[in-house]
């Protein structure tokens, strides 16, 4: 398994975006008497979160430990007696080393407090194959336990996780997304089986699904901030946004063994290579790419059906994310999907669909091809005016839509959707979608800007002919003369 690790330079960072990273492989409480899908907040896991986050790693690094909320502070207050503690710098890890930080996250998992509250393995899980670093500390870890009284601090605390626990449960449409999983695939797991989601507030990056044993199965997950916080507002278009990291993992425990079903035609139909670039999951015969776009594709499907209003711009911003893990053809792929499923006889599930999704991507596979910018390259020098005028062009034509949007960023603090049309900016298109041109005021009170396309925040996307959308956050740098 493989995690892209490198880091794609772009002008603004929307806050969620990070969360993301993926590991390869509700609005209501429960109705079911019977709870398949439980919320744990384990004692051992929140252990291995902690220790993690008071690693100079933890500290440092933006977006691999949750930081700058009440418990996170009330942490770093209570373990400062134990900040020079020999553990600390033993699993001092970094982004070259995560599949060990995340071994040594999520293997805590599988271990419990003895009766001298020793820790020891309950059962026998590893996260990663190869890496056992919680085991290979556990002397460490437990002198850790005692010198921070840590299993007091967690006692304190209990309350926090129990509404953590229960707010996540309320707000995450656990039993929607179980039943149309179940609807469109099948069942998966036996009726003993039991499902887990596991929470920590200091995970942010690198959500993972795992089988746990022969009947359990886990996903360690991202926690909305809104959950964390008694301040935030929740609206809808934010539970739509953040239920994405759950239900991609989620449903990996369904596309993946369907994919396995449909393997003769996978291999004879999609060919990733062509699919792919470099997103770190093309190995052996490809499977982990179809299932990555196949995945994210059948959220957009979800959303429809519990987030109407909202799904075509939710779904939209996901699809910049996926683009720039290296699915560059994600939206692509989602709408071909929703076009089948919207077409779909009665009765037929997403099941039935594979064979028609991979006819279609056999024949549009043949002339893949990723639209961008050419000019401006890199930057451009303008005299900045009132109206100052603008022309971009690209590498082949784009859909010549009445309507596009553009973020404008000066680098730093500013941050401006607009949204560019014909009466306002007098946008045109010329040379068949090959370029377009517009105007736009540039105040004189900053030296440069930063134009910005297709990322968060789009409503107007700049897309292709063939319905490919340019590269994710592709930018250019304006520089008053």
């Amino acid at each position: 398994m493989k995690i892209r690790q490198s880091l794609r330079i772009i002008i603004y960072v929307f806050p969620l975006v990070f969360f993301i990273y993926s590991c390869k492989y509700s609005k209501k409480e429960s109705k079911e008497p019977k709870e398949i899908i439980r919320v744990n907040y384990p004692e051992t896991y929140e252990l291995a979160n902690i220790i993690l986050a008071l690693t100079e790693y933890g500290k440092t690094d933006k977006w691999e430990v949750r930081q700058g909320f009440d418990y996170y502070n009330k942490v770093q207050e209570y373990f400062k007696p134990v900040n020079e503690h020999p553990l600390l710098d033993s699993v001092n890890y970094s982004r070259t080393r995560w599949e060990e930080y995340l071994s040594f996250r999520t293997d805590s998992y599988a271990f419990e407090f003895d009766e001298n509250n020793q820790l020891k393995r309950k059962f026998d899980f590893y996260a990663n194959k190869g890496f056992q670093p919680f085991d290979n500390h556990l002397d460490l870890i437990n002198d850790f336990v005692q010198k921070s009284n840590f299993r007091k601090f967690f006692a304190q605390n209990k309350d926090y996780y129990n509404s953590v626990t229960d707010k996540y449960k309320k707000t995450q449409y656990l039993n929607e997304m179980r039943e149309f999983l179940i609807k469109e695939f099948g069942e998966q797991y036996s009726n003993n089986e039991k499902y887990n989601v596991v929470l920590s507030p200091f995970v942010y990056r690198m959500n993972c699904h795992r089988d746990i044993d022969s009947m359990t199965v886990a996903d360690f997950i991202t926690i909305p901030d809104y959950v964390l916080s008694d301040t935030i507002s929740i609206n809808e278009k934010d539970i739509a946004t953040s239920i994405h990291n759950l239900f991609t993992e989620m449903d990996h425990g369904y596309v993946n063994p369907t994919t396995n079903q449909y393997k003769e035609l996978v291999n004879k139909n999609f060919n990733a290579d062509l699919w792919d670039n470099e997103s770190g999951y093309n190995e052996n015969d490809g499977f982990g790419v179809f299932n990555e776009y196949m995945t994210w594709a059948v959220y957009d499907i979800f959303l429809k059906k519990y987030f109407p209003d909202i799904a075509n711009e939710v779904g939209l911003n996901w699809s910049f994310q996926n683009e720039s893990r290296g699915f560059e053809y994600s939206q692509l792929f989602t709408q071909q999907l929703l076009s089948l499923y919207n077409k779909k006889k009665n009765g037929e599930t997403l099941n039935d669909l594979y064979s028609k999704m991979l006819k279609w991507s056999s024949e549009i596979q043949k002339d893949l091809s990723k639209p961008k910018i050419i000019s401006p390259k890199d930057s451009t020098s303008i005299n900045f005016s009132e109206k100052t005028k603008i022309a971009i062009s690209f590498s082949e034509p784009i859909k010549k839509n009445d309507t596009i949007t553009m973020i404008l960023s000066d680098g730093k603090n500013l941050r401006k959707v607009i949204d560019l049309n014909g009466t306002d900016n007098k946008l045109k298109w010329t040379e068949n979608g090959k370029t377009v041109e517009f105007e736009i005021n540039l105040p004189n009170n900053r030296n440069a800007y930063y134009l910005q396309f297709n990322w968060w925040g789009t409503i107007h996307p700049l897309i292709s002919e063939k319905g490919v959308l340019i590269k994710s956050a592709s930018y250019f740098k304006v520089i008053n003369e």
